[in-house]
């Protein structure tokens, strides 16, 4: 089935839904040639995920044949399968559960100390959603335009080859200059790509000031160290029983610069099928540098009285409600998608949508209405006057020093026939070009370009 595909897959599964825990009961051989073809699939790389249910007779779901056929992922661990399913929703949860393939942003090395190491994946749980990126295209063609980049001499206009390349700078005036290859060195902190152990401290050390990035999470790896699994196993129980987090050393791949990062331990949870919802592994925070932190100078702030502490408390209880990040969608890509698919289907206007990351303003009203009234009414009656809404600062006069307004001409007082003449109809506005062709009696349809056209067809200008 896969190798008649023209398409390339990221990976390959086939997914077992099924009631019946041993198939082949009363075939021994049918047994053997099942398991036979599980391993081959297996040495394919096409794993084989079961997605098993609740027997007709309500018996006990018994997964002894499916050990040697289902794939059981290296990282889940234990190598356990969950209990059968009973409802379709929780099928759906584990297909979806599994519709992503965890591959690790780096395999590295944990250096505890000289000596001891142990292999660990470094993975990515959060990424911001970008926007695709759009590619320059031949007009006569449609095909992709190759980009070429050249280094000119700046006074002869020479081409430079990259061996003429040098770099530089600033130093006290002066321009020190540099190889590629001593850049490259002076990035180079110390020869160890991976993570060194630096101590351990209580985890009330950690705040949430030093959240500098999304962190990484860090699983054992049994391909870089073999016996990672138990070591690392060993450091995660202890850190959770005693509370501690770790402070490490931390270098990439490449010429990435080193950090401090802290490894904060997660224990593993499973819900009441067995199914894991939280791997057991190390969460990587990246700690900031001294150089990182802003000390801010800032007055003290008027301290609240009783009264409006108690009338600001009962507006937070009213409009505290469970959130959860996940449940909202980009609404900027959403606005993206939409336009794009309305230029493909030739659209006129894309589809709405609702931008549920705007507050509420009925709900929160309906809510907490008069605590918000009440709240503004103790406040207000302090003498306290609400941060005014910035407005664009007026340009004042060279001469006289006085404050210059913008001009703005009505349609009335532009010349449209002058400007046609001049081919200044293209500095207008659409509105403006709108209502000029509205009040002629022409058509206001188009793009500005068509507006320009029109305007210029109704005064006999080719």
């Amino acid at each position: 089935m896969f190798g008649r595909s023209a398409h390339n897959f990221s990976h390959r599964r086939i997914l077992l839904f099924t009631k019946e825990d041993n198939p082949h009961s009363s075939d021994v051989g049918k047994a053997q040639q099942a398991k036979t073809k599980a391993r081959d699939l297996a040495e394919n790389g096409i794993t084989v995920d079961l997605m098993h249910m609740t027997p007709a007779d309500n018996a006990k779901f018994k997964l002894d044949f499916y050990q040697d056929v289902v794939n059981v992922d290296a990282d889940e661990g234990t190598g356990t399968l969950p209990d059968a399913a009973d409802k379709f929703e929780e099928l759906l949860t584990r297909v979806r559960s599994k519709d992503h393939k965890k591959r690790p942003l780096q395999r590295t090395k944990l250096k505890l100390h000289d000596g001891l190491e142990l292999g660990i994946g470094v993975y990515s749980l959060v990424r911001p959603t970008t926007k695709p990126t759009f590619k320059w295209l031949d007009e006569a063609n449609h095909q992709d335009v190759k980009t070429q980049s050249k280094m000119l001499c700046n006074d002869t206009g020479k081409e430079l080859a990259h061996v003429d390349i040098r770099f530089y700078r600033d130093f006290g005036g002066k321009k020190a200059i540099f190889e590629k290859e001593e850049i490259d060195e002076m990035k180079q902190l110390d020869e160890f790509k991976g993570l060194k152990l630096l101590g351990f401290k209580p985890r009330s050390r950690l705040k949430l000031l030093h959240h500098l990035r999304p962190s990484n999470f860090l699983y054992p790896d049994e391909s870089v160290v073999k016996g990672s699994k138990k070591l690392f196993s060993l450091l995660l129980s202890r850190c959770i029983v005693k509370n501690l987090i770790g402070y490490c050393w931390y270098q990439g791949r490449g010429s990435s610069p080193p950090r401090l990062a802290a490894l904060l331990p997660q224990a593993e949870e499973k819900d009441e099928s067995g199914v894991q919802i939280t791997p057991p592994g190390f969460h990587l925070i990246y700690l900031p540098f001294a150089d990182d932190i802003r000390k801010l100078r800032y007055e003290k702030p008027e301290e609240a009285t009783e009264d409006q502490i108690d009338a600001t408390k009962k507006v937070i209880k009213n409009l505290t409600f469970q959130f959860k990040s996940e449940s909202f969608e980009n609404p900027s890509l959403q606005r993206e998608y939409r336009v794009l698919e309305a230029l493909a289907l030739d659209k006129d206007e894309p589809d709405e949508f609702t931008d549920y990351t705007k507050p509420n303003n009925e709900r929160i009203l309906k809510k907490a209405g008069q605590e918000l009234a009440d709240l503004s009414k103790i406040v207000s009656s302090t003498g306290y006057q609400p941060v005014k809404t910035g407005t664009k600062r007026v340009r004042a006069s060279a001469d006289t020093g006085e404050k210059e307004t913008k001009k703005t001409c009505s349609s009335d007082e532009i010349d449209f026939d002058e400007m046609a003449k001049t081919g200044k109809l293209d500095k207008l506005t659409i509105p403006t070009l709108k209502k000029f062709l509205a009040s002629v009696g022409k058509k206001t349809t188009g793009r500005k370009a068509d507006l320009v056209e029109a305007v210029n067809e109704h005064f006999g200008i080719c």
